[in-house]
Order: structure tokens, then sequence, then C-alpha cells
């Protein structure tokens, strides 16, 4: 009989793209996986409950056991539902993940946070970096609910972390672009007559930021850390510096290289304490 112990891993979300995606890797990485989500998953490949995270109790039975929680759960961009239901339902849900985790010595949580967090707006006008390309560093300063309901939530990490022996990784991914969107870059290059929020300049691959989910559970980290992940090149042909220029003039320091049509966030951290090495990017193509 053997005594390999077989590590069991709640993943929130599961039934979405992304978080389908990571129960796969995990499954086949030799985990035992008890995948979650608000609505139901009928062809689910493993141990599946339908949960709503804002009932504390119900998250209390669905952590029991588990090692570590990587929490995709959430109502997934700005434009996915009324602003308050989009704040209350993610924060109430993050709360309670991050709290249960800790009550139960939980190992680690994976949140996945958001690029959003760091100025995505709906006026593409209204965030102005203080420079480039964007880190952990840089302040996060959201305009809207959704982003908000993610630099909460990293703070709610942060906390519990502090307090407690459950490390936290949170995973600021900016907006997947699936494969068909990919085939339609290079997009237009923005101008300040046809601006495009900054922080949409950058993309991630679906199953590059996967492995970053993964990669953020395993690795070893000590209390919270937040990681930018980015494809390395923006969606346009033409020089990031130059578009910065065209767009912001003068206001935008530039810090490090933003060499050729490199993206403007910078997810050197990932690959430094994750090991996280993307895939490809459009160009390659």
């Amino acid at each position: 009989m053997s005594n390999e112990v077989i590590l069991v891993i709640v993943v929130t979300g599961a039934a979405g793209r992304l978080g389908s995606l990571v129960v796969r890797r995990l499954i086949d990485r030799g985990y035992q996986v008890r995948a979650t989500d608000r609505v139901a998953l009928d062809d689910s490949p493993t141990e599946f409950a339908q949960v709503d995270l804002r009932d504390s109790r119900l998250v209390g039975d669905l952590l029991k056991g588990a090692e570590s929680v990587i929490h995709m759960g959430a109502i997934p961009g700005p434009s996915r539902g009324d602003p308050r239901e989009i704040f209350e339902n993610n924060i109430q849900s993050t709360f309670n993940i991050f709290m249960t985790a800790e009550e139960l010595d939980v190992r680690r949580v994976v949140f996945s946070s958001s690029a959003f967090g760091m100025g995505w707006a709906h006026d593409p006008n209204a965030f102005v970096p203080l420079y480039l390309p964007l880190d952990e560093d840089h302040p996060m300063t959201p305009f809207e609910p959704y982003g908000l309901s993610k630099q909460v939530g990293e703070s709610i990490g942060a906390l519990v972390a502090r307090r407690s022996s459950t490390s936290v990784a949170s995973l600021r991914f900016t907006n997947v672009a699936l494969p068909e969107v990919q085939a339609e870059f290079p997009w237009p290059a923005p101008t300040p007559d046809n601006p495009l929020t900054l922080v949409m300049w950058a993309y991630a691959d679906a199953e590059d930021v996967a492995d970053a989910h993964v990669l953020a559970l395993e690795a070893d980290i000590v209390g919270h850390e937040a990681f930018m992940i980015a494809q390395p090149k923006s969606r346009f042909k033409e020089d990031t510096i130059e578009l910065v220029e065209r767009n912001f003039g003068s206001k935008v320091a530039i810090h490090g290289d933003l060499i050729g049509n490199s993206s403007p966030i910078n997810a050197s951290k990932a690959q430094r304490m994750l090991g996280w090495q993307p895939r490809s990017d459009w160009t390659e193509h």
C-alpha cells in the first residue's frame, strides 16, 4: 500500500474558461481537486460542488481538509453586471475564502486578482500611470468597482498572510485574449483621438495564465506576494515608447526597458519568483 499523500486543492470558479484549464493541469500533476462554482457543471473531470461563496457556512464545508485554494470565482469584469452586484459578490466571496482558509490552516491561497485594478477605466483617458512598464510597486488605482474588488481582495489576503501561517499569491493578469482575438492582432495603434485604456494595450494568454496559477500554488512564498502577468508584447506593432509619447506626451516616466512593441506590463517578478515563462506571443504567428 502506498503511503503517498495526495493533496486536496480547492478551485473556485471551476466552470469558467480559466478555471477549467487550472483544474485539468492540477489533475495532470497528481493533485486531488475539489472544484466549485456557483453555476452547475455537468461534465466536471473531478469532484464538483455547486456553491455560492457568499455563504460562509458552505465555504467552511468546501475547504475542510484542503491543503490549498485557488480562488478564481468572481464576476469576471467591469461590464458583467450591476456595479454594486459585482463589488458585493466579489468582496463577500473573497472575504469568506480568506477568512476560512486562515481558520482551517490552509497553506496557500492563490488569488485571481487583475491588472484592471491598476487602472482600467471606461474612459480611456482616465488612467495616466506614474511610470511604465507597470510593475508590482506601482500603486493600484482602480476606477471602477471590479478593479476595486480586486484591490480590496488583495488587502484581505495580505491581512490573512500577516497574522497567520496561510501564504497568499495574488496574480494581477490582464485581459485574457482568446486565440480568435489574438488572430486579429496587431490592432490599430491608439491615438489621442481614438484612445484605448492603457491596461488593454497588454494582453494575456489563457494557457499561460493557467500555468501561472499552478506555479503560484507550488512556489516558495512567505506572506503575501503580488505578481503582474501579461504576454511580453503589446497588441500593436508600433514601438511602445512611441505610443506612450503620442498618447501621454511627457506625463509618463519610462523605467527600465521598453524595447520595440514590448508590453506596458512588466511580468519579470513572476518569471523570477514563480518560474513562469510565457509560451508565445502573437508576433510569433
